[in-house]
């Protein structure tokens, strides 16, 4: 078979072309780091890193997501605590004033405190968090309050969303829906992956979301032996109300009012410990996430990144290949008859 000048040259600068080419593309990894810089370099494995990549993505996430349920839980275990403190301090008074050694004018005095007790517990118990949202007003965002006055019992208080004894919803007269969504769950945060990949609007016994309200008539409403004036809704508010009606009119404080005070610091406790189950919930989450994402991207380093002694490796042999290319070919050009002639 003849063999044409045009085709040692042809063969000569496709050799060189080759090692050029490989050379460029050892150079590139070594700059990047990365064996994988472009689906054709390998279809399965970039395919795979992105995968990967997507699911650390969405680890990370579940974290920012943990962090601000945490803000949120540090916020209304806070109010609980505070309103824990003032309940203490009112049962302290109440049962100074059960003491026959203090007169109406003492009793008066006292309850004037109380109502000071009142106001910051009134204001706990429609406590906001810092995006402005009720933290225990259930599902509902927007309300005015989470506890308004009692629209059949002037001087008390009753949970929005709730029926008082006439049969009315409590309302803030403000936001209907709203007030009505009070009564309906809590808002939750998903700090996991989800057991059944499905969003719903409650936990449902899934570790992978966390309650960051609560609804106010569970967290502060108590069963109360204390005998009110009407019929208002049992709450730790109305208990303290009552105790102040008894002291400004000079009498003491009415039976089971310290009993009830007890009860609703039993309760919030109990709520608080709840809270701080919750918090560890969300630590435990993340830890199994970070343990998670610690395996994908030692994974994903399998995969994508460069090995710097091996990418060094090929990029001197594929120099020295191109330079023998460079060399044959110079000789190759040569290989004609009429430098054989001459």
């Amino acid at each position: 078979m003849r063999v044409s000048t045009n085709l040692f040259q042809s063969q000569g600068i496709n050799s060189i072309q080759k090692h050029q080419t490989d050379i460029l593309d050892a150079q590139l990894k070594l700059s990047t780091g990365k064996k994988v810089n472009a689906p054709s370099d390998d279809p399965v494995a970039m395919s795979q890193i992105h995968s990967l990549n997507k699911t650390m993505s969405t680890i990370d996430q579940y974290a920012k997501n943990g962090q601000y349920a945490q803000i949120q839980l540090v916020q209304e275990e806070t109010a609980i605590s505070d309103t824990v403190d003032s309940l203490q301090r009112a049962r302290e008074l109440t049962i100074q004033m059960l003491n026959g050694t203090y007169n109406s004018e003492d009793r008066q005095a006292a309850s004037e405190e109380i109502n000071q007790i009142i106001q910051q517990v009134q204001n706990n118990m429609n406590y906001r968090n810092s995006d402005g949202e009720l933290i225990f007003a259930g599902s509902s965002v927007t309300a005015e309050k989470a506890f308004v006055e009692d629209v059949n019992n002037p001087g008390y208080y009753a949970y929005i969303g709730s029926t008082n004894a006439a049969g009315q919803v409590e309302s803030d007269g403000v936001t209907p829906v709203e007030d009505s969504l009070a009564n309906y769950g809590s808002r939750f945060v998903q700090i996991g992956f989800d057991a059944d990949n499905k969003s719903v609007p409650n936990d449902q016994g899934d570790s992978s979301r966390v309650r960051i309200t609560d609804n106010g008539q569970r967290v502060f409403g108590i069963s109360t032996t204390t005998t009110f004036t009407g019929t208002p809704d049992s709450n730790i508010l109305n208990v303290l109300v009552e105790l102040k009606n008894s002291l400004s009119a000079g009498l003491e404080p009415p039976a089971g009012i310290a009993e009830d005070l007890q009860s609703g610091i039993t309760q919030l406790s109990q709520v608080r410990a709840e809270i701080g189950g919750r918090q560890n919930r969300i630590q435990s989450q993340y830890d199994s996430g970070e343990s998670f994402k610690l395996a994908l991207e030692e994974r994903r380093m399998g995969l994508e990144d460069m090995d710097t002694v091996k990418g060094v490796t090929d990029l001197t042999r594929s120099q020295n290949a191109l330079q023998m290319a460079q060399q044959v070919f110079t000789r190759v050009q040569d290989m004609s008859l009429f430098n054989y002639l001459r």
